[in-house]
């Protein structure tokens, strides 16, 4: 269980005007933007949706339970091995099957889409500014 942010060629096609006028960091302006500000939000949001149980112990929700693989232009969020389990609230499979599924790995990605694109438009749009 894992989900995964990567800019696409739509995303790259509507970006080109501006990322030609800093075409020599675009690359590394996407990347730095993406895996800080974007990996940051993402497993926040991811975080924040985890339920809890009514089981007295230690929950993942307050266990800092993902990490992340980086690669160019994108990344991949997923759970620590400890909280593997976590699959199972997300598709409702196991113990947790015949709940609805929660899938708080996708809706918390779906949720700072726009908030990843509109922080590398502003960035991007400050290094426009910046050179003239």
């Amino acid at each position: 269980m894992s989900v995964k942010f990567t800019l696409d060629a739509k995303d790259i096609e509507l970006l080109e005007p501006k990322l030609q006028r800093i075409s020599d960091q675009s690359e590394k302006v996407l990347n730095e933007i993406l895996h800080e500000f974007g990996l940051e939000t993402v497993m926040s949001r991811i975080t924040d949706l985890i339920p809890v149980s009514n089981i007295d112990k230690k929950h993942a929700k307050s266990s800092n339970p993902l990490r992340n693989i980086t690669f160019n232009l994108g990344f991949e969020v997923l759970p620590k091995k400890p909280y593997a389990y976590l699959v199972f609230p997300d598709k409702a499979l196991g113990t947790s099957q015949g709940n609805a599924a929660k899938e708080f790995m996708v809706q918390g990605l779906e949720s700072s889409t726009n908030l990843i694109m509109d922080k590398i438009n502003e960035e991007i749009d400050k290094l426009i500014k910046e050179e003239f």
